[in-house]
């Protein structure tokens, strides 16, 4: 069941969604706890577009499917882990500096990367599972 109502709420939500999302994402580099807020704000921006505009149009929006990006972002985190490994560092070590242009400066860190392979897990994998429940049919009583 479509709605024209949720449809025309969703234009103006899922942009601000996406956009809490990657500020919460970049915040989160430099702050704890960014990435698991900003993949739960991609979770809800793709939940509310297949409930807005239905599953076919979802999947035709979306240039991968939302399993591959968890499992994508399970292989990142692993990657950060192992990385440092590879360089004599215990895991999970990161670095970080800043590179500066004039007047602005921009900080770097390599926990960058660990929050996105986060955010694309969490995202990818909230967002499948309530894709499967969508998807799946409700079962009653008559039907055993």
């Amino acid at each position: 069941m479509k709605s024209f109502l949720l449809q025309e709420f969703s234009r103006l939500i899922l942009p601000l969604a996406l956009l809490l999302g990657l500020a919460l994402l970049l915040k989160g580099h430099d702050a704890p706890g960014g990435g698991f807020v900003g993949g739960l704000s991609f979770a809800v921006a793709g939940i509310l577009g297949f409930t807005a505009y239905g599953v076919r149009r979802f999947h035709a929006a979306m240039a991968v499917e939302p399993e591959r990006v968890a499992l994508l972002g399970g292989l990142l985190l692993i990657a950060s882990l192992a990385a440092p490994l590879l360089l004599g560092d215990p895991g999970l070590t990161h670095r970080h500096g800043a590179i500066e242009f004039g007047p602005i400066a921009w900080k770097w860190h390599t926990t960058l990367v660990f929050e996105i392979g986060v955010v694309m897990t969490i995202g990818g994998a909230l967002s499948a599972a309530a894709l499967w429940l969508w998807e799946t049919p409700l079962r009653t009583e008559e039907d055993d």
